[in-house]
């Protein structure tokens, strides 16, 4: 899913890598911290107090890739498993799509690929959800 955000791509950009305030606007993370020292770029490795509905979870996120101004890729290595990837796209200057893209695996006692699907729905609500946070957030600072 996508969201254009009126607002430079630096400005977005900012955001997407600042990992300690996406709890400021993503709904299903109640908190985040780090794993060790690092902060920034490939190998950091976020844990994601998650909550939605009544699930609670600590997701193990590690950034595995990082493209300046691009692409920020990153791996669930919790309880939920696969990928994620916020992808910008500057489309004029002063406003930048945010691409957001989630591949999660739903262990079997989730129902696996039938949990997922139906979890599917859920996420996707609550994904739309925080990218208008998101949005808000940029365009009102």
């Amino acid at each position: 899913m996508s969201i254009d955000i009126e607002a430079p791509l630096e400005r977005v950009w900012a955001e997407a890598i600042d990992f300690a305030s996406h709890s400021e606007w993503m709904r299903d993370a109640h908190s985040i911290c780090f794993e060790g020292e690092q902060r920034r770029g490939a190998g950091t490795v976020l844990l994601i107090e998650t909550r939605v509905g009544p699930l609670r979870t600590v997701d193990r996120f590690e950034i595995t890739e990082i493209e300046p101004m691009r692409r920020v890729t990153g791996r669930h290595l919790g309880l939920f498993t696969g990928e994620g990837t916020f992808e910008l796209a500057e489309l004029a200057p002063g406003r930048t799509r945010f691409s957001w893209r989630e591949r999660i695996r739903f262990p079997w006692y989730f129902g696996g690929p039938l949990g997922a699907r139906v979890g599917g729905l859920v996420l996707a609500r609550v994904w739309r959800s925080n990218l208008a946070a998101l949005k808000s957030r940029i365009e009102q600072a």
